[in-house]
Formats: C-alpha cells, sequence, structure tokens
C-alpha cells in the first residue's frame, strides 16, 4: 500500500488520519431536546397537566448534557486539527506514523513521530481544565503510565521487525483541554499542549531531553542513527503494511 498524502512536509507513512467529523449529531439532538423542552412547557400551559412540566424539565436537563458533549468535542476536535499541522509542518526528514490497533487506543499513543536520529511517541489526554489540581496530577500520572507501557509495547514489535528506531524514544503527551505553560517533564513524559508540539520537536533534539529516561529496550540492535530517512520510513512503511493485512484479515 502506497501512503496516502498528498501534503508536502512530513511524511506520513500508512493513511494520514482526519480533522474529526463536526459533532452534527450531538448538536441536532441538544436542538431536538430544547425544542421539546419547549413544547412540553406549552402544552402545561394550555392543558394544566402538571406531568408536562416534569418532561419539560427532563428535556433541559437532557439537553444540558449533549450541550456540554457537543462542546467537548468540538474542543477536542479543533485540539486535534491543529496538532495534525503541526505535524505536517515539520517536513523532511520527518516522518509520522499513526500507530494502528492494538497499540492505540483509549490511552495509548496515537502517532510515532520520527526521524533518524529522534523519535517521539506522541499520546492524548482530555482531562478538562476544571478537574482540580491534585486530582488531575493523578490523572495525569495515570495517563503517562500506560503511555509508557503501551508505547514500549509498540516500540518492541518495531524494533522486532527491524525497524532501525532510535536507541531513545521520549513519550509526550498532548493535552487538548487543559493548559501548560510549555512542555513539562512529569512522571517521565512530556506534557504540552497542541501549539507546543512543532517547536518541542524541532528544539528537543538540539537541547537534549535531559531527565527523559533512556529507552533500553532496542539494546544491541542497528540504531536509526546509522540509518538514512528513505530507508527508515522503507521498513516503516513494510510493518504498517503488514498491520493493515492483519486487520483485514
Amino acid at each position: 500500500m502506497q501512503r496516502q498524502d498528498d501534503h508536502r512536509g512530513v511524511h506520513w507513512v500508512g493513511r494520514r488520519p482526519s480533522p474529526a467529523p463536526f459533532p452534527w449529531a450531538w448538536a441536532v439532538g441538544c436542538l431536538t431536546l430544547g425544542l421539546c423542552a419547549g413544547a412540553f412547557f406549552r402544552w402545561r400551559q394550555m392543558t394544566g397537566i402538571g406531568a408536562l412540566e416534569m418532561f419539560g424539565f427532563w428535556c433541559l436537563v437532557g439537553a444540558g448534557l449533549v450541550a456540554a458533549r457537543f462542546f467537548t468535542l468540538l474542543q477536542v476536535g479543533d485540539a486535534r486539527a491543529r496538532l495534525l499541522a503541526a505535524l505536517d509542518s515539520l517536513g523532511e526528514p520527518w516522518t509520522a506514523m499513526a500507530v494502528p490497533l492494538p497499540w492505540a487506543g483509549r490511552g495509548g499513543p496515537e502517532y510515532l513521530v520520527l526521524r533518524p536520529d529522534a523519535a517521539f511517541l506522541l499520546g492524548r489526554s482530555d482531562l478538562s481544565a476544571s478537574v482540580r489540581s491534585r486530582k488531575a496530577r493523578r490523572a495525569l500520572a495515570r495517563a503517562a503510565a500506560e503511555l509508557v507501557e503501551r508505547g514500549n509495547r509498540l516500540l518492541e514489535a518495531l524494533r522486532g521487525a527491524s525497524v532501525p528506531l532510535p536507541s531513545r524514544v521520549d513519550h509526550v503527551l498532548v493535552l487538548t483541554r487543559r493548559r501548560v505553560d510549555g512542555p513539562v517533564l512529569d512522571s517521565g513524559v512530556w506534557q504540552l499542549n497542541p501549539e507546543h508540539v512543532r517547536s518541542f520537536l524541532r528544539q528537543a533534539r538540539a537541547q537534549g531531553t535531559a531527565g527523559s529516561p533512556p529507552d533500553t529496550q532496542g539494546a544491541g540492535l542497528p540504531p536509526a542513527e546509522a540509518a538514512s530517512p528513505a530507508g527508515l520510513r522503507e521498513r516503516l512503511e513494510a510493518w504498517w503494511e503488514e498491520q493493515a493485512g492483519r486487520r483485514r484479515h
């Protein structure tokens, strides 16, 4: 399978992810429940039946819950679009790949972004900014641990297929609904917002990523530093096509 990418800039292995669609179903649901609430209140005035007012309040509660979900999806979708735009802008010699199942999914890495001398596994957290600091720290620590655990399983699979990854791979947790003041290293994982991704990836290796624990899963394998961007992409695309074939069957 050839890569499906008409974008100049970063080279996408496999199919480039698409931005999240507009959540029309949630918008329609919120509007419908709001109209139903108004209709029930009107019928209550016309008929004097008290139960209709109760149904109207239920519809209002439902409309509020649906609206909250609608705006959450809008916020997360916007953050995902900005993240993809940041990855697209990296250009040569960067390569990006959407992580396939079973390594991806809730809590797992979503993107592998690399060049011969640097590699990053990007996961995502949709933790709300309204969550209190202490609870947020615990939730982000759990998300970091999950990202590292599932990310290391992905790295083992890639190195088992002789994909020449760098000797150390950094894990990055992108926060879509909670602000951070630039990249922050916590629990061995970098935390940042989508607008920090481009500058962080470009500067991290130049400045060094001291404090991030080295990944020793690939000890004894040829490092990616010795491979050309074309050779690295060729091995990664072969692995991706193999995984795509398994999913089809």
